[in-house]
């Protein structure tokens, strides 16, 4: 984890312009959005943004949280009315039931499971009853079919919905599919142009062969 932290406080300062800045990182930014979209519509929700750094998407969350103390200072400084903390996702010192919705992006992908399986009992513990976690995963099934291989921990964690569904802490509620076409390979020019597309494919019967699967997890309360 000490890696991680490294990586992104070294990354800190330049890490809004070089990742989502580009046409490549706006297709996806504009591809996450259109998704949350549809599942934020309370406006009444307490919400964590979890492992929130730069603050990209905290404008959909109350809180944020972060283990790299440099993009919590750029955090705070892009949202200084949201409450932001420095935390690790194990143990983020949030009462137990106090948020009705967490999101996570560009997280869990760097993890290893055991470390996945011990964030989502801390989820479990702080979201209040019939609360959920949305979050993007890597999508095993992709990485197969092109024989993907990862170097150490960047993006290394990938699985699929059937292995999601046996968290006995959560239950799927809906399953999206992000980036079926590899859009670094298309023209700068066309990549625009194919943000509805690839949102329909994405979401057809081929989901699960789209590069990221996003997540709506619903906390099951029957344990």
């Amino acid at each position: 984890m000490d890696k991680i932290i490294d990586y992104y406080d070294n990354l800190a300062e330049t890490y809004d312009e070089n990742r989502f800045e580009n046409t490549y990182g706006k297709f996806i930014d504009k591809q996450e959005r259109n998704i949350l979209n549809q599942l934020l519509t309370n406006s009444k929700e307490m919400i964590l943004d979890l492992a929130c750094g730069s603050g990209r998407l905290l404008n959909y969350a109350n809180f944020g949280v972060d283990a790299s103390s440099k993009m919590i200072e750029i955090s705070k400084h892009k949202f200084q009315n949201k409450s932001i903390y420095l935390a690790d996702a194990e143990k983020t010192q949030f009462e137990a039931n106090t948020f009705d919705t967490i999101i996570s992006f560009h997280f869990f992908m760097h993890l290893n499971q055991n470390k996945v399986d011990k964030i989502l009992e801390e989820c479990y513990r702080i979201l209040k009853p019939n609360g959920r976690i949305i979050f993007d995963v890597p999508s095993i099934k992709r990485r197969e079919l092109l024989n993907f291989k990862t170097n150490e921990w960047h993006g290394a964690y990938s699985t699929s919905i059937a292995v999601l569904k046996q968290n006995h802490h959560f239950k799927i509620n809906q399953t999206f599919g992000l980036l079926f076409f590899p859009i670094h390979r298309f023209p700068k020019f066309a990549r625009n142009f194919l943000v509805k597309i690839d949102l329909i494919i994405a979401n057809s019967f081929l989901k699960e062969y789209s590069s990221y699967l996003i997540i709506e997890y619903k906390k099951n309360d029957d344990n």
